[in-house]
């Protein structure tokens, strides 16, 4: 049996489902953690929105979700998608499958779809966790789809959780920071550049300004 929980467009009833579980999550979260949110009000925009963030953690998507304002949207990897109950459920959450061993121009054209629905989507633009204690390079797909589509994008930044689990001593509910950045215009920077510069250089441009907000918020 197949059954399809994945939607662009959700119902008022799910939207209100959604503030529960954000409820209940943060209530978690701030059990285990110390939660610590900069610039907050910058998160509250309206529209189709391209949400990136850097990824130390597998938390990251969790914390992503939690403190925006509104349901967010992700790329999964598709092997998460094998299991009968567990794709269900990440289908319920928002994640749609990603092949990460090449371009996927299936996943490109759902995120594509899923923006121009008005919906925010989360990317991780460096692709995967990075491996080190710093930001990695990031990949052009985050570009690509901004270029795709025109949606703004929002820098958000979370501490070095790896530190946080294993570079420093245990500690009781360890302190989370985690910052918004400034709305990028897409659609002014690629009327400046070119597809293929844009492209690149807004790619790197989004790297530099999350290891901006990071370097403010990694003490």
């Amino acid at each position: 049996m197949n059954i399809n929980l994945f939607k662009t467009k959700r119902s008022k009833a799910y939207l209100l489902l959604h503030r529960s579980i954000q409820f209940v999550v943060n209530i978690i979260l701030r059990l285990l953690f110390k939660i610590e949110i900069i610039n907050r009000e910058k998160s509250f925009y309206k529209g189709k929105l391209i949400l990136c963030c850097n990824h130390f953690s597998a938390l990251d998507p969790v914390l992503m979700g939690e403190y925006y304002p509104g349901p967010v949207y992700f790329m999964a990897k598709k092997e998460l998608f094998r299991k009968f109950f567990f794709r269900n459920l990440i289908e319920f959450l928002n994640a749609f499958p990603v092949n990460r061993s090449g371009v996927d121009r299936a996943a490109i054209s759902k995120a594509v779809e899923v923006i121009n629905s008005g919906n925010t989507i989360g990317i991780f633009p460096e692709g995967t966790r990075s491996s080190g204690e710093e930001i990695g390079k990031g990949h052009k797909g985050l570009a690509l789809i901004a270029y795709l589509t025109g949606a703004p994008i929002l820098p958000m930044a979370v501490c070095n959780l790896k530190k946080v689990s294993h570079g420093r001593k245990k500690t009781i509910r360890p302190k989370i920071r985690i910052i918004f950045g400034d709305i990028i215009n897409t659609e002014e920077f690629f009327r400046k550049y070119p597809k293929r510069e844009g492209i690149d250089m807004l790619s790197a441009y989004v790297i530099d300004d999350l290891k901006k907000l990071f370097s403010r918020i990694n003490y």
